[in-house]
């Protein structure tokens, strides 16, 4: 898909004082219908992700993920570009070069005097649990060999992921499915380093088995990318990462 294909497939609405991109497609009158729906789930204190009935045409459930200010942020955080507008052009991105993810619907935030109030990021619902529970539901280690490929594929297509843990990958087959990536970036060395320290984390925290993790990461680097720096240098920061974090696999 080409930048302008890609702009044309979204438009821009406004809704009260959110502002948002809406895939072509959605209806209007269901999106002024989701936003008070969504700003009321907000204001009793609700965040991450919610179902929602599908717009007309679609069958099924869509997922609303949202974002709400709290009250000790810091005025800068406020001040800067949210999470979800963030993760809306990180699904774009993802979707621009072909990698497999969520289908995004409807991405946006509502501020008021310029200060972030309200993030909402919208996309199909996959029926499919996370790697993580799968994986320890059922322990395929496939499963984790094909997300480290997949996490070498996203890098391959210029890009990270920010947060690829286990529980951000959807078990969909043959290829795991990456979601949650507001923190997406483009490919450097830094980023792929991230990327790998907190992957590599993810994996020791759901098996416990450092040669496992070694294994994975050795099948990433099969791809075609090298490992930035060794297996072993890369489980160091990753245990060095946890420590004082309360990381989930």
């Amino acid at each position: 898909m080409t930048e302008a294909t890609r702009a044309a497939a979204f438009s821009r609405l406004r809704v009260g004082r959110a502002r948002l991109q809406v895939a072509a497609g959605v209806a209007t009158e269901w999106v002024q219908e989701l936003v008070p729906w969504a700003a009321a789930l907000a204001m009793k204190g609700t965040q991450g992700v919610v179902s929602h009935q599908a717009p007309p045409g679609r069958a099924g459930e869509v997922m609303v993920k949202l974002y709400r200010f709290r009250q000790k942020d810091h005025l800068w955080r406020r001040l800067r570009t949210s999470r979800a507008v963030k993760e809306g052009a990180g699904y774009l991105a993802f979707q621009q070069r072909g990698l497999l993810v969520p289908e995004l619907l409807v991405s946006g935030e509502s501020r008021r005097w310029g200060l972030f109030e309200l993030g909402l990021v919208v996309t199909t619902r996959v029926p499919a649990i996370s790697v993580a529970d799968e994986f320890a539901s059922r322990g395929e280690p496939d499963l984790l060999f094909a997300t480290a490929r997949e996490l070498s594929t996203i890098h391959l297509a210029g890009l990270a992921h920010g947060d690829p843990y286990t529980r951000n990958f959807l078990a969909t087959r043959p290829r795991p499915m990456p979601l949650d990536i507001a923190s997406w970036s483009r490919f450097g060395r830094a980023s792929q380093l991230q990327d790998l320290t907190r992957f590599t984390c993810s994996i020791l925290k759901l098996t416990g088995d450092p040669m496992r993790a070694s294994a994975l990461l050795q099948h990433y680097a099969s791809a075609g990318l090298p490992l930035p720096i060794s297996a072993d240098a890369l489980l160091d920061r990753a245990r060095a990462y946890a420590e004082g974090r309360r990381i989930r696999a």
